[in-house]
């Protein structure tokens, strides 16, 4: 009998690393990630404040990971940074995207010159890195500011699921 739990134990363990292997997800590719901009049906906005839902979508046949997601950055029409400040960027939890699955993040900013000085920039793309690759979108809202530093720009939570309102 000791020598039948001996080896089941043995087996057991021996068993554990092909298992952890065999259910492994792979990190999402740029390629298999979709990008969109979704306004809420103007949920966002404001008299001087813009927003909107980010939706990544894995258009893969495979879920995958989103445990390596980068931070958003913006870019202007030659794909030079756009400096920004971020009153919370929040990375991508540890999620996994079943094929066709999607999660989402609101962005909200000033979207009017109302300060004084002030200083409005409209990035020409959002720019989301994965660790194989990174996706742009076309952005085109005007981001604004104290003329002294860069726009501010609020990012809540990442949530799995399809964006409320849109």
């Amino acid at each position: 009998m000791k020598g039948g739990i001996a080896g089941l134990l043995a087996l057991t363990l021996w068993s554990l690393p092909l298992q952890a292997r065999a259910t492994a997800v792979p990190d999402c590719k740029a390629r298999q990630m979709a990008v969109s901009l979704d306004d809420g049906q103007g949920a966002f906005n404001g008299m001087m404040h813009g927003g909107t839902w980010l939706v990544v979508r894995n258009t893969g046949a495979r879920a995958c990971s989103v445990a390596w997601m980068g931070p958003l950055s913006f870019a202007d029409g030659r794909h030079h940074r756009v400096a920004v400040t971020w009153r919370q960027a929040v990375p991508a939890p540890v999620m996994v995207l079943p094929a066709g699955g999607q999660m989402k993040t609101a962005l909200r900013w000033v979207s009017g010159d109302v300060f004084d000085p002030g200083a409005c920039t409209t990035p020409a793309t959002l720019v989301l890195p994965f660790r194989h690759g990174q996706v742009r979108h076309a952005f085109a809202h005007a981001l604004c500011g104290p003329a002294s530093s860069a726009p501010a720009i609020e990012q809540q939570p990442w949530t799995e699921g399809a964006p409320e309102g849109g």
